[in-house]
């Protein structure tokens, strides 16, 4: 009997057996697993049982399917324990009654993809814990003068060179193997703040990875986090009570501190664990106090690396945004054509900084002009990047085809080629023809394109041809609405950053609203 364990989101811990020959996991309500995400694919991947044994294969998804964290190219055979990664959702496998809630994830920076967590009783292991205080200014490292400072100069390489934790958390582990020659392993894992799950971040072996990939043991980890304290943990398999324990002689227990990064305001940053199979140079009462007292520093060279990564990876996006916002910008008309017989104005201001609204002038030809209207699903870089690609297909469209409905279709046909997946777009034409007062309209699910007449009435145009968005359908024929505009006629064409305005009330502006100030008499005619 085998499973997959969800370990992510809401539903995190909820099972699913595998019962099909071929399960298949994606967005699409129909798989046998729904991943209720926007960046999973519609079918993602499959798991399929083939001679016996299941296998994992990517479906063609845009964002890649992981194995233990690394990008899934092919066919890849199961084994307990293995860690499907689709996305932001991380599943387990598992065989048997065996579950995940005896693993933690070694996700991350860090090539930890073949680490594993075991759970076993410590309580019997622990030869002493130690309360751990609040980092301070003044804190004392260790009575130990010589081992105070060699930690001292550990932590002082640890926090010279960078502030950064990709420099911090190594130059750490190397300044704990100096102060513990005996130390054969040491681990660095994080809290993840969005998932409140314990992510490797550095690691150091003082000798080739054992056989069987890396194991920590899970229990001792999460009572050092629960609890606050500093634990030194004996080797069990020289404990009597564990000699028969199979599992526990698997993991090859060693001699174990493990102890908490603690926060100024008292929050679990993390975990720091060092281990050694050498139980007659085992750690002692002082070590595990001068480990503390080092981590008790350390804590706060955690905090400023990780506020500092923080500061830079802000900055980066806020530069990105404003290199995208003026490629956007770009992208844009920069002032109205001219076009005998009609007047064009616009007005664009991105609700965001950059956005996925997008708007165009194409000639076509010497009397017809494009004008052109797109609002791509979402907000931020995501959506203008559709945007961007959407703006060069609706030029190609209009230029190979004359006829504006079947360029719509074609351009539909192409959106969905595109692998936007979850993205769609409603949008809407309009063909101008400066020897014609005939007007031809083509909407893809866009808002209504309203009519004021010289008299002040309003009509909507078009709503009985309206097609679906782009990305819907990619069978959809578009169909053509035509409709006279003579001299003192107004055209408005729209985005919901219109209708869906709010005041300080949370009002919606609505259609309505914009009706009645279409309606209302003005100064001179918008066309003509």
């Amino acid at each position: 009997m085998s499973f997959l364990v969800l370990m992510t989101g809401g539903k995190a811990g909820e099972r699913y057996r595998l019962v099909k020959e071929k399960t298949i996991l994606g967005r699409h309500p129909g798989c046998d697993i729904v991943v209720d995400s926007g960046s999973v694919s519609r079918q993602h991947a499959a798991v399929e049982m083939k001679d016996g044994d299941w296998w994992i294969e990517d479906l063609g998804s845009r964002n890649g399917t992981l194995i233990n964290g690394e990008k899934l190219n092919g066919p890849h055979q199961l084994e307990a324990a293995d860690e499907i990664g689709v996305c932001e959702d991380r599943l387990v496998f598992t065989v048997g009654d065996t579950t995940p809630s005896e693993w933690v994830s070694l996700g991350g920076e860090t090539d930890a993809s073949q680490a594993v967590f075991q759970s076993h009783d410590e309580e019997s292991m622990i030869v002493s814990q130690l309360d751990l205080p609040r980092p301070s200014a003044d804190e004392g490292i260790s009575q130990n003068a010589e081992a105070k400072l060699r930690a001292v100069i550990g932590l002082n390489r640890a926090l010279g060179a960078s502030l950064s934790l990709e420099d911090v958390l190594p130059r750490l582990l190397d300044g704990l193997f100096d102060v513990f020659p005996n130390v054969e392993r040491g681990f660095v894992l994080l809290n993840d703040v969005k998932t409140n799950r314990l992510i490797l971040r550095a690691k150091k072996l003082k000798n080739a990875e054992e056989k069987g990939g890396l194991r920590l043991s899970l229990s001792l980890v999460n009572k050092v986090a629960s609890s606050q304290r500093a634990i030194l943990s004996a080797d069990a398999t020289s404990d009597s009570r564990f000699r028969l324990n199979e599992s526990v002689v698997d993991c090859n227990i060693r001699s174990v501190m493990c102890v908490p990064f603690i926060s100024a305001e008292g929050a679990v940053l993390g975990v720091l664990q060092v281990d050694s199979r050498d139980i007659q140079n085992g750690f002692s009462q002082d070590d595990l106090e001068v480990l503390a007292g080092i981590t008790g520093q350390a804590g706060k060279a955690v905090e400023q690396a990780t506020a500092h990564d923080e500061k830079v990876a802000q900055e980066q996006f806020k530069r990105d945004l404003e290199l995208a916002n003026r490629v956007q910008q770009g992208l844009l008309p920069s002032v109205p054509p001219e076009i005998k017989g009609f007047e064009v104005f616009d007005f664009y201001e991105a609700a965001h900084q950059i956005g996925g609204d997008y708007f165009s002038y194409i000639p076509l030809g010497e009397n017809r002009l494009a004008v052109v209207l797109a609002d791509v699903s979402g907000k931020g870089v995501s959506a203008a990047l559709v945007m961007a690609a959407l703006s060069a297909d609706v030029r190609y469209t209009l230029a190979i085809e004359s006829d504006v409905a079947k360029a719509v279709t074609l351009l539909n046909s192409s959106f969905m080629r595109s692998g936007w997946d979850d993205r769609f777009a409603t949008f809407v034409v309009v063909v101008l023809d400066s020897t014609s007062d005939m007007v031809k309209v083509v909407s893809a699910g866009h808002l209504p394109t309203y009519l004021r007449k010289a008299d002040g009435s309003v009509e909507t145009v078009g709503l009985e041809e309206a097609g679906l968005p782009l990305g819907v359908d990619p069978t959809f024929v578009y169909e053509a609405a035509e409709v006279s505009v003579t001299s003192g006629c107004t055209l408005v064409l729209y985005t919901d950053g219109i209708s869906e305005a709010m005041n300080h009330k949370n009002e919606l502006y609505g259609l309505s609203r914009l009706e009645e100030v279409l309606s209302e008499p003005a100064d001179s005619p918008a066309a003509g």
